[in-house]
């Protein structure tokens, strides 16, 4: 049963539409980092990410933005909490690439 909603929730989510499917991205907070940015480089990386047409570009992407992040973090003396998921391999599961 457990599985045949996580289906029923994942196809929800590919019919929903691309920023319904990174909600937590799409409100610009929730996400690993958020509060060492403004307001609008939340809502640009938000939208960035909608434009990844493969998996490299994203990954390549993600990478350079944790490191921009880790760098803030670090001038800031605070930590980032550890990474959780992966919105490159969502986008792939998800068919966007």
């Amino acid at each position: 049963m457990a599985i045949e909603r996580r289906i029923v929730f994942l196809l929800g989510l590919v019919l929903s539409g691309p920023v319904l499917a990174f909600p937590w991205y799409a409100s610009g907070e929730g996400f690993r980092g958020a509060e060492l940015m403004s307001p609008e480089e939340r809502k640009a990386h938000a939208a960035r990410l909608q434009t990844m047409r493969n998996f490299d570009e994203c990954r390549t992407y993600m990478q350079g933005h944790s490191l921009e992040l880790e760098k803030r973090a670090q001038q800031k003396r605070v930590s980032l909490p550890p990474v959780k998921g992966d919105p490159c391999e969502v986008m792939r599961t998800m068919g966007r690439f």
